[in-house]
């Protein structure tokens, strides 16, 4: 099992380009995917490497990785999380029953 970055406002973890990153909720840049981390302990090394890091109420969440590294939408759906609208993928907003 993998896990995502969830920030309590921001959204999930997207990923990062030019020493900026994205969640879910603010930009999420046409990503269709959350990077996953085979553990806490391994995102929250990932996360010590910013200058800023966000350090206030993160979760863990578990996910079944599509590809065994990224969490589609679909995936962070299923695993009970909120879905992101993004114009490249269809199912943004589907969420399971």
């Amino acid at each position: 099992m993998a896990c995502v970055v969830v920030h309590p406002e921001h959204g999930i973890f997207l990923g990062t380009a030019l020493g900026l990153a994205f969640w879910s909720r603010l930009d999420p840049v046409g990503q269709p995917a959350a990077p996953t981390f085979a553990s806490e302990s391994e995102a929250r090394e990932m996360l010590a490497t910013w200058v800023e890091p966000p350090t206030d109420n993160l979760m863990f969440c578990d996910v079944i990785a599509d590809d065994g590294i990224y969490a589609s939408v679909a995936a962070c759906a299923a695993a009970g999380l909120e879905p992101w609208q993004d114009e490249i993928t269809p199912v943004a907003n589907e969420r399971p029953c």
